[in-house]
This record gives structure tokens, sequence and C-alpha cells, in this order.
């Protein structure tokens, strides 16, 4: 049943970016109204680097949520398949690409002349006038001659002061240039990657083949594509606004996005995973250890080649051994070569591919010929002698025709293997593999000729790429003619699951066995995307969420919507905020630093957990800190410094005194008495967290004991920070607004006399 065709627009209307990878959601704008038939929906302008098997289609009702089943669609997906398109012609240089062009230009021709009037100011300064005469019997007139030096040293003067006169001028152009091409760099960083395109971007098309409409079914669909990309990822962030004396906030959590894709995504619903975007859920197969006969191997995933492969194409082979010599050309004019025969839309495809590279392959289309039948011909050595080798080839210029070199004929050539179908060369490849060699010799240069004969039907454009791979490969299969097939199961079976990478040659020793292809342009672009994604620097203080995820993925869904331009670069996206209670706290540490530090408790006001990341903190609209936020799970409590608080001051005295114990005095008990006085102007009571510690020792003739405490203390450990202490002490102090307060504790330290504590028995 023929469907209908038709070409939407579409665009990107959401994304989730994981932890590596994002996922890309586009709505198709639809015509309405569709045909109730089968119908063929062409999606342009899709990046070339998104993965080639993530394409999905999603039908559902127009007036359903995106997230909608697709059990209520009233139409179903047929197939889905992409083909990669490449503009016939590059388009016009962006603004930014010519103005860096011009600059670059404008630079380089300033600094050529600048040099060469330097290097002509050199030698006209090195001249130097000397008014005598050559010899002192020749005749001549003394006062000409001072008058014509002085002439010559004015003319040089003036031409002195013109090239300084110049040279300055060049000097300051040279320096407003650079400093303008150091702005036009800086804004072709910061643009993105549409906006610095020289040419056309090659895309993907993208063809959903619809079923015929349901007669139940009511209203118009609503078709949406989803598809992976890899250069993606990124690291969480936040933002911690305090109010009214630090009892509100306002916790936004925010994320540091970067997108290298081939495709800008405005104003799209951006969510965030900690997840990885590609899986082995598959559960392991466990091995059985007992010691018995021996067990069956292991079931692989794939299947040998069965016997007499090679047989089965020994009739093709013999038609195309007893086909005629094709009649080498010479010489053609532009306007004489008719245009390559068009087998398929790929054909097509690859076609307007090759079409947009530059032909600067052809010097080594050329190379690549002449070495082709330099070991064709030491392939198969005459029976009369040796042939002479071929001639150079010259290829000339994009457009013109080329001068084909004439072929050795003293001696019949022949291969392990039939030659490689080249495009333009009216013959079917069945595939399939051959072992031997032919029933009958091969026409004489039968695959150099086919190869020329099928370059002089070829475009201009072809012969610069198409016949560089041919002659490639054929030059590869004369390298390994005769060799073994290479094994079918490779050291990786999983590697033979990408189904969209393998392929059947039809020709050298792999023929008629499965191969894999080698990665495309866009293939290898977007692994250069990925890998220049994955090697960015963390922003300061950030830390991958693939570190800090736990045991469970969380999926962060943002609230508005998001612009992340794709030049790889940092961009900071606001996802979503939420309010809470702040509980203020006021914690010293006085033997370390004389200074009250204001802290603020939040209980985490998201219904999610929050990653560890970089916070910045705000206090009444001003910026007071940046700082890092550890891992905080749903319902728990988060800790924010606020900095100094400089309206509590503290100040810590110690007292020492030593004095004889024991029974006969052999004994030293050294007492320390220590004072922590508090005083506050703030308005309003608050509550200080003294934190103090007395010595410890593990020694058994060193007696350490707590005498006193006024409060009383509790024990402190300090593991909240990560860094336990032994004989702390903490003490929570009221203070009234605008008064003092005041803790003292005592301890002494009992050790023999006859000893000494390193640095003085003072340990205050």
């Amino acid at each position: 049943m023929t469907a209908e065709k038709i070409e939407c627009a579409s665009r990107i209307e959401a994304v989730v970016v994981y932890a590596r990878g994002a996922i890309v959601t586009r709505r198709v704008e639809l015509a309405e109204p569709l045909p109730r038939g089968a119908i063929e929906i062409a999606v342009p302008g899709i990046t070339p680097l998104a993965e080639p098997g993530s394409f999905r289609a999603l039908v559902a009702a127009a007036s359903a949520p995106p997230d909608a089943a697709a059990v209520a669609a009233p139409r179903e997906v047929v197939g889905v398949r992409a083909r990669l398109v490449v503009p016939p012609a590059p388009v016009s240089r962006s603004a930014l690409s010519a103005r860096l062009r011009e600059l670059e230009l404008a630079i380089e021709r300033l600094s050529a002349e600048h040099d060469h009037l330097r290097r002509w100011r050199d030698q006209l300064g090195a001249v130097a006038l000397d008014p005598e005469l050559a010899r002192r019997f020749r005749p001549g007139d003394p006062a000409a001659r001072i008058r014509d030096a002085l002439a010559v040293s004015g003319l040089l003067s003036d031409e002195l002061a013109a090239l300084d006169a110049r040279t300055a001028t060049l000097e300051a152009e040279l320096e407003r240039a650079r400093k303008e091409l150091l702005s036009a760099q800086l804004d072709a960083a910061q643009a993105t990657s549409g906006e610095v395109e020289e040419r056309a971007p090659a895309r993907l098309d993208v063809v959903v083949r619809l079923a015929p409409a349901r007669g139940d079914a009511g209203g118009e669909p609503a078709l949406r594509l989803e598809y992976a990309v890899g250069a993606a990822r990124w690291w969480p962030a936040y933002a911690a606004r305090f109010s009214r004396g630090a009892t509100e906030v306002a916790l936004q959590l925010d994320a540091l996005v970067a997108q290298a894709s081939g495709e800008d995504w405005k104003n799209v619903r951006l969510s965030l995973a900690t997840a990885d975007l590609v899986q082995d859920t598959r559960l392991p197969e466990l091995a059985s250890l007992r010691l018995s006969r021996a067990q069956r191997p292991p079931r692989r995933g794939y299947r040998p080649a069965p016997e007499g492969l090679d047989a089965m194409f020994e009739g093709f082979d013999r038609f195309v051994a007893a086909l005629p010599q094709p009649a080498a050309r010479t010489t053609a004019a532009p306007a004489e070569l008719p245009p390559a025969p068009d087998d398929d839309a790929g054909d097509d495809d690859e076609r307007t591919l090759r079409q947009a590279k530059p032909s600067a392959a052809s010097r080594e289309l050329g190379v690549a010929m002449d070495r082709m039948a330099s070991k064709a011909a030491a392939a198969a050595p005459p029976a009369g002698g040796a042939a002479p080798p071929p001639p150079p080839t010259v290829w000339p210029e994009r457009g013109a025709a080329p001068e084909l070199p004439p072929m050795p004929s003293a001696a019949p050539m022949s291969f392990a293997e039939p030659a490689r179908k080249s495009r333009g060369l009216s013959l079917p490849s069945f595939g399939g593999g051959y072992g031997g060699p032919p029933p009958a010799p091969a026409p004489q240069a039968s695959a150099p000729r086919e190869s020329i004969a099928a370059f002089a039907r070829m475009s201009s454009a072809e012969r610069s790429v198409d016949l560089l791979e041919e002659v490639l490969v054929e030059d590869e299969a004369l390298d390994g003619a005769g060799a073994a097939p290479a094994p079918l199961e490779p050291a990786q079976v999983e590697g033979w699951l990408d189904f969209d990478a393998l392929h059947l040659p039809g020709t050298g020793p792999q023929r008629g066995r499965l191969a894999h292809d080698k990665p495309g342009p866009s293939r290898r672009a977007a692994r250069r995307a990925q890998t220049a994604i994955d090697d960015l620097d963390a922003p300061p203080r950030a830390v991958d969420p693939r570190a800090s995820r736990g045991q469970f993925d969380h999926l962060y869904a943002g609230e508005g919507a998001a612009d992340v331009p794709s030049n790889g670069r940092l961009h900071r996206v606001a996802l979503s905020a939420a309010s809470a209670p702040a509980a203020p706290r006021f914690v010293t540490a006085p033997r370390e630093a004389a200074e009250v530090y204001r802290e603020a408790r939040v209980e985490n006001p998201f219904d999610a957990p929050l990653l560890a990341g970089p916070v910045e903190i705000f206090v009444d609209g001003a910026l007071a800190a940046q700082s890092s936020l550890g891992r905080v799970d749903r319902g728990g409590l988060l800790r924010a410094g606020l900095g100094v608080e400089e309206r509590i001051r503290v100040a810590r005295n110690a007292r020492v005194e030593e004095s004889s114990a024991g029974l006969l005095g052999g004994s030293l008990a050294v007492e320390h008495a220590v004072t922590i006085d508090l005083s506050s102007s703030l308005s309003v009571g608050v509550e200080v967290e003294v934190l103090d510690r007395v010595p410890v020792t593990d020694d058994k003739d060193v007696e350490i004991k707590l005498v006193s405490s006024q409060p009383k203390a509790e024990p402190y450990t300090q593991e909240e920070l990560g860094e336990p202490v032994r004989g702390g002490l903490r003490w929570r102090v009221p203070i009234a607004p605008g008064g003092k307060a005041s803790v003292a504790f005592t301890y002494r330290v009992v050790f023999s006399s006859k000893n000494e504590v390193v640095g003085g028995n003072r340990r205050e």
C-alpha cells in the first residue's frame, strides 16, 4: 500500500539530561487535517550527532499531556528510519566567522607591511654619505659635491621620516586590530555552533510511517520524536537567600549544564537525572563451580558461517570474469561526462554528502591509483618480461576532466577475487565469499580499467571522494589476496549486538561474512563532542552527580523553560525553588579563633535528596559567602555558614598553677583554669555554642582530670565535620539582648616530678 508523504517541521520540547548524555523530545507540527490512509511524515533538521539506533516515535491524542500513554493514540507507528542529508553547496558565512577571517587577514597584511618597512628603514639608516672626491687627481668642484651630499642627506631624512610615520601608523592599526580580534574571538567562543557555522551543517531526516486512522478514533494525533545524544552532562549548584535575621530561607536548586549536541535547546522543559543513560539491566548468570563431568560451553550470540560458502558465488565470479573488456577513454570534456546512475535513495544521500566535501582528495586519489596499478602489475609478472611501470597520474582541478593514464598491456593480470563494484558500473552485487582462483583468467587489467571507466562516468564532486575509497578498497584487497578470512566471533561478543554497524561485504577475504562498519564522519564528530564534554573541568567546589547520588537515582524536573546553547560551555539553569524556616545558630571555638560564627540549620524543603555541590549564600540580599553543600537526604538537615557575627565578642583567658602531689611529693600537678567571656550587642537574645577541649593521653603514668565546669559541659566529638576529636567539650550559653555571659572550667594534669612536658608544662 502506497503511503502519502508529508514533510513537517518540529521543535525541541523537552530534554532530560543524565549523568552523561541526554534524551531529546521533539514535537512534530502536523498539518491539519491529515489523510485517513497510511502516511509517511518526514521530519528534517535533526542533529547528525544523535545516536543512530535511539529514534523512537510516540503518538498520542492531541489533547493528551506530553507524558500520556500511547494506548489512546488514534494512529499506530509502523516504522521509523533516519537518513543523513548534506546541503549541496555551502551557505554564506555568518557575521562572526567573516569578521574573524577579515581580522586575521588584516593582521597578517599589516604585519607583513610593518616588517617590510622596518627592513627598508634599517637599510636606509645604514647609508653613510661621504662628500670626499673619489680620487685626488680627478678634477671636481668640492662645493658641488657638498651640495649633492646635503641634497641626498635631506632626501634620506625625508624618506626616513615618512617611514617612521608609516611605521607608527601601522603599529597603531596592528594594536587596534589585535584588540578587535580578541573581542571577536571572545564573541565566537560564547556563541552557539549555529552562529559560527560557515556552511549549512549536515542534518538527519527522520521518516515516520503511520498506519491508517482507526475508524472510531476522533481528533488529530500528536507526534513526538525521542532520540539520545551523548555530548551532555551537568553538575548541581545551589543558592540560599536568607532574610529576617536568618530565620527564613529561599533555597534555589540550579544546575550547571554543558552540551555540544549540534542543536541549541531553546525554551525547553529541562529535567536532570542522576542515572546513567545506558545501563546493562540483564541479570548475570551464575556459573557452576562443582567438580563433575565437563559441562557444555556457554552459549554465544553468533552462528558460524555455513559450509561451502565460497562455492555459492562461483557462477557470479565466472560471469564477471567473462565480461568484455570496457573501452578506456583517455580524455573527456566536462560536458561529455554522463551523470552517475541513480541506484536508490541511499545513494542520493551519499552523493549529496560527497558533493559537500572539498576536492583536495584528488591528489591522494592519483597516488592511490598509481600504487594500486603498481601492486597489480607486481602481483602477476608477465611471461615475456617485466612491463614498464605506469606513468604518474596527474589529476586536474575540480570541474575539469581527468587525463586517464595508459594502462600496461603487455601482461595479463589475474586476481584472487573479482573487482569490487565501482559506482557507475551497472553490475549487481550479491555478496558471498570466494576462496579459490577463478576458473578462467580475468581480463587484462580488468580491475584498474573498470575503476577508470567508472571514473569517467562520474561527476567531478564524486570523483574526488568516491573513487579514492574504491581504489583504497581495491588496494587493500590486493594486499589481502589469498589471506584467510577473519574469524567471525570477536574477543568481545557484545560488539556484535550493534546491528546498525554490521554489513555484509561484497569483496575481499571477508566477503559473505559479517563485518563491522567503520564510523562515518557524523559518528566521529559525535565521539569528539562527547569526549570534549567528558573532559570538561568541573567548576569550583562542584561534584559529579554520580559521586554523590548514593544507592538510588532521582529525577529533578525543572519548573520553567530553559535555554542551553550547543557550544560546549557551562550554563547555569534554574530548576526549582522552595522556602523553609531557618534556625540560626551561633558557634565559637575561642581556643582556635576569637570569633563567633553564625550558621543556619534548614530542613530539606524539596521532595528529593540534595546532591553535593557549591552553594552561594545571600543574607538580606547581599552575597555573604560561597561554600559547599554535602549530600542531604529527603527530610534531612543542612547547615549553611553565614560568616562571622561581629556583634558578639568572645575572649578566652587561662591561668596555670603548679603544685606537688603524692605522699612524698614525687608527682607534679599542673592545674589550668580557663575562663571564656561572651558579650552581645544584638537586640534579641541568642544561644551560643562554645566549643573547647582538654588534653588526652594514653600514657598510664600521666593523669588528666576535668576538675570543674560552670555551666556543666557535655561531650563533643565533632563528627558532623568529618574530623572527630577526643576530649571535646561543649556548652550552650544563653545571652540576653545586649548582655554578657561566661564559661569557666578547670582541669588538672598530674605526672612525675622528674618529667617535664615538651614545650613547657603550660598547655594553654
